[in-house]
C-alpha cells in the first residue's frame, strides 16, 4: 500500500521537493534561538556587550522573517501537491467506477461510494501534506536538538532521552485501537451519506406513499451508528493522547528534578541550566507533533485503503467466448429469463411465465409471487 501512495507523488516531485526543502529550512532556522540564548546568557550578557545583543536580536529577527515565508510556501504550495493528488485519485476513481460491473452498483449505495470520493480522499490529500514534512522536520529537529543538548549536558540530555522509549511503546499499543476505531466511523459515515442520497432521490415516492415515518426510521439507524463509531473513535484517542501527554508532560518533570540537582552540585552552571530549560523545547515539541500526527495517519490511511479496495475490485470483462454480432437484426426472444438480489440470498422477483412446459414468445415477464 505504502508504495501506490508513493507513486502519486511522481508527478509532482519538483513542486513536492521544493515544500520538502523549505520544511527542512524552517527546522533548521528554529535552533537560532536557543543557540542566541546561550551566547547571550553565558557571554553577551556576562561580558557586557550590548552592541553584540542588539545585532544577535537583529540577525534572529531577520532570520524568522524569513522563516515566515518559507511557512507560507510550505502552507500553500504543500497542501497543493495534497489537492493535486487528491484530484488525480479522484480522476482514476471515476474512471474505474465507469468500467465496473452492474452487479458492483446493485451492492454499493451510491451515497456511500460518494463518501469514497469525497472525504476519504480529502483526508488522503492531508496525508500526503503533512505526512512527509511532519516525518522530516521532526526526525531532523530531534536529532539536531539531542546533539545541541548533548553540548550543554550529556548527563542530563540523556536522561531525558531515555523516556522516549516508553513513549513509542505506549503510541505502538493505543495506536491499533485508534486505527480500528477510525475506520469504523469512516464506514457509519458512509452509511448516513447512502441514506441521505436515497432518501433525497427518492423524496417524491416518499410523499406519494406518505413513508416520511419510515425514512426517518431508516435514517436514524444510520445516525445512531455514526454517534457509536464516534464514542468508540474519540474514547481511543482520548486515551492516545492522554497518555501521551502524560509522559510529555513527565519531561518537564525529570528536567526541573535532574536539573536542580546537577544545578546543586555544581555540575552545570545557571546560564547553562536556563539555556537547557529554553532548548529541550526543541526536543519535546517534535515528539508531540509526531504523536499528534499519528491521528492523522490513522485518517489518512484509512481513506486511502477505502480507495484502493474500490480499485482493486476487477473491472468489468467479456466472456473469453464471447463474439462480436456485428449489425443485430430480427426478433429478441427471452427464454428463462430471471433476476434475483444475490445479497439478499436467491430470491428471485421477476420470473418469465411458463405454458406447459413451452415458453410462447408473447408470454410476460410478471413478478414473482412472495413467498
Amino acid at each position: 500500500m505504502v508504495k501506490r501512495f508513493i507513486a502519486y507523488y511522481r508527478p509532482h516531485k519538483l513542486l513536492f521537493g521544493a515544500d520538502m526543502a523549505a520544511s527542512l529550512l524552517i527546522s533548521l532556522l528554529g535552533m537560532v534561538y536557543p543557540v542566541m540564548t546561550n551566547r547571550l546568557l553565558n557571554d553577551f550578557i556576562p561580558n557586557r556587550a550590548y552592541r553584540s545583543i542588539l545585532i544577535a536580536g537583529s540577525v534572529v529577527l531577520l532570520l524568522y522573517l524569513v522563516r515566515m515565508l518559507l511557512r507560507y510556501f510550505v502552507q500553500y504550495q504543500g497542501h497543493m501537491v495534497g489537492t493535486y493528488m487528491q484530484a488525480q485519485m479522484r480522476r482514476e476513481l471515476f474512471a474505474h467506477l465507469e468500467r465496473l460491473p452492474f452487479s458492483f452498483f446493485d451492492d454499493h449505495e451510491t451515497g456511500a461510494i460518494m463518501t469514497r470520493m469525497t472525504n476519504d480522499l480529502f483526508e488522503v490529500s492531508e496525508l500526503a501534506h503533512h505526512g512527509p514534512e511532519n516525518l522530516l522536520t521532526c526526525t531532523v529537529m530531534i536529532l539536531l536538538s539531542f546533539g545541541y543538548l548533548c553540548t550543554i549536558n550529556v548527563w542530563l540530555t540523556l536522561i531525558i532521552f531515555a523516556c522516549v522509549p516508553l513513549l513509542t511503546a505506549v503510541s505502538i499499543r493505543l495506536r491499533k485501537k485508534m486505527r480500528d476505531a477510525f475506520k469504523e466511523r469512516r464506514k457509519s459515515n458512509a452509511v448516513i451519506n447512502a441514506a441521505l442520497e436515497s432518501s433525497i432521490t427518492g423524496v417524491r415516492v416518499t410523499k406519494a406513499y406518505t413513508n416520511a415515518a419510515r425514512e426517518q426510521e431508516k435514517f436514524e439507524v444510520g445516525n445512531q451508528m455514526y454517534i457509536d463509531a464516534c464514542a468508540s473513535s474519540y474514547s481511543a484517542m482520548g486515551k492516545f493522547h492522554s497518555a501521551t501527554s502524560f509522559i510529555t508532560d513527565v519531561f518537564n518533570v525529570i528536567i526541573l528534578i535532574a536539573g536542580g540537582l546537577f544545578l546543586y552540585k555544581g555540575s552545570i552552571n545557571f546560564g547553562e541550566y536556563s539555556t537547557f530549560i529554553v532548548s529541550v523545547n526543541l526536543f519535546i515539541a517534535p515528539v508531540q507533533t509526531l504523536i499528534q500526527f499519528m491521528e492523522q495517519w490513522q485518517n489518512g490511511a484509512t481513506g486511502f485503503r477505502r480507495f484502493i479496495e474500490i480499485m482493486d475490485i476487477p473491472e468489468e470483462q467479456d466472456d473469453p467466448g464471447a463474439v462480436d454480432i456485428g449489425e443485430v437484426q430480427g426478433e429478441i426472444e427471452l427464454r428463462d429469463v430471471s433476476f434475483s438480489y444475490e445479497k439478499d440470498g436467491r430470491r428471485d422477483v421477476l420470473v418469465r411465465r411458463r405454458q406447459d412446459d413451452d415458453l410462447s414468445p408473447d408470454s410476460p415477464l410478471l413478478p414473482a409471487r412472495r413467498k
